[in-house]
């Protein structure tokens, strides 16, 4: 099967005019994910701030489970990490729930001591949320009473550095376009259309998985009379009166293969395997930046703040529809 020719938009790069939107279909699901790594949490509406979503005191990727160096820890590695579930509980706690363990209620306290942490090596900040929390996530995620922290980023700007422009790689990409703790960018836009093509090519090749839209973490779900990886050429995508911005194609890796109802891997390595078939870039630039890491989903930046809301229409520009 073919790859893709080039993840990077080579479409207008300036955001359209008003009579130059048109619908294409509607926001399906909204997600928010507090804890990076952990359970989501599904929610009907999200406000748009430069660093991620965020309805109340809920905001994308806050919280933090880190090695004892401050090293991001991931379900990369600990699959049973995306079955502990989130739940924030006023403005100074949040609740942790793991099937079979009691829950653990963290108390929140923003004027903590800062520490260092690190999220694909970018150097950012967090106040650790203290022992108990540590030692209940140790025990589930490593087995043992130590080891792991729970950290906390402070309300307001996101402590990342700011990414260095690349014209060829992420066009769209501005200064500022930076998440709390999220992996790279501030949002993650995904189509049904796209997640129903993997699965036809799932049951062509005869593997026994069917996945969904949850398994791959968007905050956006999208549904609409469009074809698969659409969404891969909507330089803006506009929803009520706000406005995002297409960074860059979503670069997947080994997390695709974690169920998120069992906490497990597929032993198959599959829907990663598959995908690289056909999502993998063939372009040499790209080849050289991001490997064999298949496309899947779009990275997005603000460009106009708002709440959005299931249900609403999303608009591209028409010449990309």
């Amino acid at each position: 099967m073919p790859g893709v020719a080039l993840g990077a938009l080579r479409t207008d790069l300036n955001p359209p005019q008003d009579t130059d939107w048109v619908s294409v279909g509607r926001v399906e699901k909204l997600y928010l994910y507090p804890v990076k790594s952990l359970a989501h949490i599904e929610v009907t509406s999200m406000d748009l701030a430069q660093f991620g979503g965020y309805l109340g005191n809920i905001r994308d990727r806050q919280f933090m489970v880190t090695d004892l160096k401050g090293k991001f820890v991931t379900s990369r590695r600990y699959p049973n990490m995306s079955l502990i579930q989130p739940k924030l509980e006023g403005d100074d706690k949040i609740i942790l729930s793991y099937p079979g363990k009691p829950d653990i209620q963290v108390k929140i306290n923003p004027e903590g001591e800062t520490n260092t942490c690190e999220v694909w090596g970018d150097g950012c900040q967090g106040v650790d949320l203290g022992d108990e929390a540590a030692t209940w996530l140790s025990d589930i995620i490593l087995q043992k009473p130590q080891g792991i922290r729970f950290m906390y980023h402070k309300i307001g700007e996101s402590s990342r550095p700011d990414k260095a422009r690349n014209e060829y790689l992420m066009p769209l990409m501005r200064e500022g376009d930076k998440p709390l703790y999220a992996d790279g960018c501030p949002y993650l836009l995904l189509s049904q259309a796209s997640v129903q093509n993997l699965n036809k090519v799932l049951k062509e090749k005869n593997i026994d998985l069917e996945v969904e839209e949850t398994r791959f973490r968007p905050n956006i779900h999208v549904t609409g009379d469009f074809s698969p990886h659409a969404e891969d050429q909507w330089s803006y995508v506009k929803i009520g009166n706000s406005v995002l911005r297409n960074i860059k194609p979503c670069t997947r890796c080994v997390f695709t293969t974690v169920d998120p109802k069992t906490g497990t891997k597929d032993k198959g390595g599959n829907p990663l395997k598959t995908l690289r078939e056909y999502r993998s870039t063939e372009d040499s630039v790209e080849k050289k930046a991001y490997g064999t890491s298949p496309f899947f989903g779009v990275n997005m930046g603000l460009e106009v703040g708002g709440r959005i809301e299931t249900g609403m229409e999303v608009m591209v520009r028409k010449s990309e529809a």
